[in-house]
């Protein structure tokens, strides 16, 4: 999808991305109930969700870190515009957008409460992140896809989910402890999702704004192919997450048929040593 010379980079890859994003949302709101109470008595199967999309977080912020530090070692690498372009990618997110540190600690808490099983879920495949750690190096422009994807669903999505983790109380995520929170609004920012929640009193949105008019600084200085190179990483990251979700499901049926197999094979095996005992028996008094 070619950009046009005056288009906003941001309409465009919203544009771009609008039904990838649709379909994205309703496979989300469908399925995170089935984590939460009624269905989930413990956060074992929210964070086994978790645990791929914050794999991509750790990893494109680890990437965009390495630019960081290469600007401030050496300026930069290759021709002045590509220079120019790390230099503003160095400067991008402001203090306080990054999530590594707040996702590592809803991990470390997930981990705690619903047991190392967390992370016995998918993985997001070497040749993916293989070819998109290449692409980044190569092409650090598309940083702005990854940011522009999670980052806004932080912001926007984000605040719908947190609200319904919110609403399993107190005692879902944090049961060992006395339930300090007694009045009927919840708390929005509890071990396991404090990575939707933000620093200050605007609870993100100067971080956002502040977000956004850097970002504008892409009109007049990325070149239209580099636009083109960031929206079209940005459906491969919607179609990415999507696939994700996929291979949860799938993941998430094998264990249940295992689950609910088990039983069945151990009935069967009592069944065949009770009649191997009664033949056994037969036989006996037969003689």
């Amino acid at each position: 999808m070619a950009v046009l010379a005056s288009s906003n980079l941001s309409d465009e890859i919203n544009r771009a991305t609008r039904s990838q994003h649709i379909e994205l949302n309703r496979l989300l709101i469908n399925r995170l109930s089935l984590a939460l109470p009624p269905h989930s008595s413990t956060p074992l199967l929210y964070g086994k969700g978790l645990v791929p999309f914050a794999r991509i977080f750790l990893f494109f912020e680890i990437e965009w870190e390495i630019l960081i530090r290469q600007v401030q070692q050496s300026d930069g690498y290759g021709n002045e515009h590509a220079r120019e372009v790390q230099r503003w990618l160095a400067n991008l997110r402001p203090a306080g957008l990054a999530r590594t540190a707040r996702l590592k600690d809803d991990l470390r808490d997930l981990r705690t409460l619903g047991g190392g099983g967390i992370f016995d879920t998918i993985d997001l495949g070497e040749d993916w992140m293989k070819s998109m750690r290449m692409t980044m190096r190569r092409q650090p422009h598309v940083l702005v896809a990854f940011a522009w994807v999670f980052y806004m669903a932080t912001f926007s999505g984000g605040r719908w989910i947190r609200q319904q983790l919110a609403n399993s109380g107190d005692e879902f995520w944090k049961p060992d402890t006395p339930h300090e929170n007694d009045t009927k609004t919840p708390n929005l920012e509890l071990p396991g999702f404090t990575f939707l929640s933000f620093d200050g009193t605007q609870d993100g949105e100067d971080i956002k704004a502040d977000f956004k008019f850097r970002l504008g600084s892409a009109e007049s200085l990325l070149t239209l192919e580099e636009k083109d190179d960031i929206i079209l990483v940005s459906q491969q990251l919607f179609e990415r997450c999507t696939l994700l979700v996929s291979e949860l499901d799938q993941k998430v049926w094998r264990e249940k048929l295992r689950s609910w197999s088990w039983p069945i094979v151990s009935w069967m095996s009592m069944a065949v040593l009770t009649l191997a005992l009664l033949r056994y028996v037969w036989r006996f008094v037969g003689l």
